[in-house]
């Protein structure tokens, strides 16, 4: 898995074009374009998509809002800080991968050999968008929290990727996938790149569906009946053992593969009826 942070004038243009103001100069500078090239400003509305589809060889058919746009000072401003969001995120990649990697490839059980682009864009627009039927595999990103945690924002970029990768395997069961990813990185990777448990982080709406599939994802990591018990002090996750037939058939399937599992075992994973009871 290779990942290429990049950023791109014309795709951060856009943004800032169509996206939330997120300064009075940004929004000046909007409405006065708006007022002169009304027309010109709307077709490009949904110009974003072909611009994060082909990133550097996208050639508008018309770059007059753009380059209005380019020429401001708003935009140099917001470039350079979008330059330096971009070595940010280049940093804890680089100083991470290698690990990470090994650790990903463990979990996983299969090896991502993608390569993937970042389009990196100013945080405060807070996105973060693919194209699933790309096969370029172009991704932009700028989210407002990205530099409050390093280790967290790389776990979502981490995240995002194996998504990606996954496409839309199971997509009828996208909540049980979101749980298990969720399981797979914000926690697992997450607490093995840090060492200390991190299954209370994750999406919150997803929490009581991860508390079912848990026992069965140690099971997946390879816990025994005696590492069960381990895993749960580490994890602040308590449940009842016993109620649960080692699955040993789980140590020797990848994700793909326990995804399917609890796809098809779901009746019985998921106790709907006892969720507000864990």
């Amino acid at each position: 898995m290779n990942i290429e942070f990049v950023t791109n004038d014309y795709l951060l243009a856009w943004y800032l074009l169509f996206k939330p103001s997120f300064s009075e100069e940004l929004q000046n500078l909007k409405v006065k374009l708006y007022q002169n090239y009304s027309k010109q400003y709307m077709l490009l509305e949904k110009e974003n998509i072909e611009i994060l589809k082909y990133n550097n060889d996208f050639i508008p058919d018309d770059d007059t809002i753009y380059n209005l746009v380019f020429e401001s000072d708003v935009f140099q401003k917001i470039k350079r800080e979008t330059d330096h969001h971009r070595q940010f995120l280049m940093r804890i990649w680089d100083t991470n991968n290698k690990k990470v990697k090994d650790l990903l490839k463990t979990i996983l059980r299969f090896e991502i050999k993608d390569a993937f682009k970042i389009i990196v864009v100013h945080p405060k627009l807070d996105t973060i968008e693919y194209m699933r039927t790309n096969p370029k595999k172009n991704i932009s990103w700028g989210k407002a929290d990205d530099q409050d945690d390093e280790i967290r924002t790389l776990m979502r970029i981490i995240y995002t990727l194996v998504k990606y990768e996954l496409g839309s395997f199971q997509k009828e069961n996208r909540e049980i996938v979101s749980s298990i990813l969720d399981l797979a990185i914000t926690n697992e990777l997450q607490t093995l790149v840090t060492g200390s448990s991190k299954y209370q982080e994750g999406f919150k709406n997803l929490k009581l569906l991860k508390r079912q599939l848990y026992p069965y994802f140690l099971m997946y990591l390879g816990a025994d009946r005696e590492e069960l018990v381990s895993y749960m002090m580490r994890d602040n996750m308590p449940f009842d053992i016993d109620k649960y037939p080692i699955e040993k058939e789980l140590r020797k399937v990848d994700l793909y593969g326990f995804i399917d599992f609890c796809c098809k075992n779901q009746k019985y994973i998921i106790k709907l009826n006892n969720l507000d009871k864990i």
